[in-house]
């Protein structure tokens, strides 16, 4: 008996989901709907869109060439901080 053969298809490929740093308190406010999945969420955008980060994230990895979500700007770091 010949093997079996499994027919393989071309996959689209995956977008990169790029994590959001939004700890700033501004992110915070009371809750509204999402303007991405309507569920209630206490997040804020930069733009004060409420959004959840995880709908943000998927919504950038799904329209890569577009600005909409950004991350918080990374704070400067002190010169001697290594805890190692």
């Amino acid at each position: 008996m010949a093997p079996r053969r499994t027919k393989t298809t071309a996959s689209a490929p995956v977008p990169q989901v790029v994590l959001l740093d939004w700890r700033d308190s501004r992110h915070f406010k009371w809750d509204a709907p999402c303007v991405l999945c309507r569920q209630p969420t206490p997040l804020r955008s930069h733009a004060d869109e409420p959004a959840h980060k995880t709908c943000a994230e998927s919504w950038n990895a799904a329209h890569p060439g577009e600005v909409r979500f950004v991350s918080d700007p990374t704070p400067k770091r002190r010169t001697n901080d290594d805890h190692a």
